[in-house]
């Protein structure tokens, strides 16, 4: 089921295995982003979402304010989420890599789940899905 779908971003339920996958294609404002992060929170609180895929390898690095407000701001709410198994697909941006590397290693709002870096979408799916989740 296709939950949000632009020009910058595609966010998909696969509703029998319960993953949710978002897939970035490129740069948007920074509302856009911050909206983004905002509506992907919703649905995996809305459909109780086990796991999920964040494909950022089409996102740039962020602007510096989006990045405080990614650390500062939806990390805490991220952190809540109710989610067992995150996987993610870093961009081929290398200071889009380091963003993602701050948010991993923030000790502020440590997150409870599982959360694995991967090449691929195939891997990462077969990765959440898996016997041990």
């Amino acid at each position: 089921m296709v939950c949000f779908d632009s020009e910058y971003l595609h966010v998909e339920l696969y509703e029998g295995p319960n993953v949710l996958v978002s897939q970035w294609y490129g740069r948007c404002t920074s509302q856009q982003y911050r909206e983004a992060l905002v509506k992907f929170n919703s649905y995996v609180r809305l459909y109780n979402v086990p796991y999920a895929i964040a494909d950022r390898r089409l996102l740039p690095a962020l602007s510096p304010e989006d990045a405080e407000w990614t650390l500062n701001d939806f990390l805490e709410l991220f952190s809540k989420l109710p989610l067992k198994r995150f996987a993610i697909l870093n961009s081929f941006d290398e200071d889009a890599v380091v963003d993602f590397t701050r948010l991993s290693s923030n000790k502020r709002f440590p997150v409870p789940f599982e959360i694995q870096e991967f090449e691929d979408l195939t891997s990462a799916y077969d990765w959440l899905v898996s016997v041990e989740a």
